[in-house]
């Protein structure tokens, strides 16, 4: 902030992102780009050139401290080492988990949603949103009384990936307002012992 000639009473953001990109080439996992670099009120202000070993400045502010830590050699020998190397491994061993996790089968986490109509206030828009399941395949099912609803009365959107390789799903009905208690979603998935059971309470 005194390099930036900034007032102390405001408020001012640093931000530091460290990561590394990866490539998968068979059974190999090939180092592609590290990442280490600061920003200052949403603009860049220092990073760490990973070739180089040495970190750069695109604004003059950041120069003094450019110079003190390229004056450490061996800090930065550290931070290649510490990219190449050691962030690679946490990737990897976090992908593995993450492949474990999918491969024994992730259960669904089921949600019921409410919207009001606004064209009709004696009517309402019931959802159910299954969410986080491995494999794709699932059974949903809205109900009224314990009895399936026909399925061309009901919306949904199919089954839809999520970004950590998990899917989710969600169906819809137009329903009268005071028969909302009567109405459940009944979701059905191999990685569970029983369906799942799940009625509109209020959240």
């Amino acid at each position: 902030m005194d390099r930036m000639r900034h007032n102390k009473s405001d408020l001012h953001v640093l931000q530091w992102r460290v990561g590394c990109e990866v490539e998968q080439q068979g059974d190999e996992v090939k180092f592609l780009k590290g990442i280490d670099e600061y920003g200052y009120d949403g603009e860049d202000f220092l990073s760490f050139d990973v070739k180089e070993s040495q970190w750069v400045a695109p604004v003059e502010a950041a120069l003094p401290t450019k110079r003190k830590w390229d004056n450490v050699p061996i800090l930065n020998q550290y931070i290649k080492g510490y990219l190449e190397k050691e962030c690679v491994d946490w990737l990897n061993k976090f992908r593995e988990y993450g492949d474990k996790k999918l491969r024994n089968g992730s259960p669904p986490n089921v949600y019921v949603i409410e919207k009001k109509n606004t064209n009709d206030e004696t009517k309402l828009k019931l959802t159910c949103l299954a969410s986080g399941f491995y494999p794709k395949d699932v059974m949903m099912i809205i109900r009224k009384t314990q009895t399936s609803l026909p399925e061309d009365e009901i919306e949904s959107t199919g089954i839809r990936p999520n970004q950590d390789g998990s899917f989710q799903m969600r169906k819809s009905v137009e329903i009268k307002k005071e028969e909302k208690d009567e109405y459940d979603c009944f979701v059905y998935h191999r990685s569970l012992k029983e369906p799942i059971i799940v009625k509109w309470d209020g959240q």
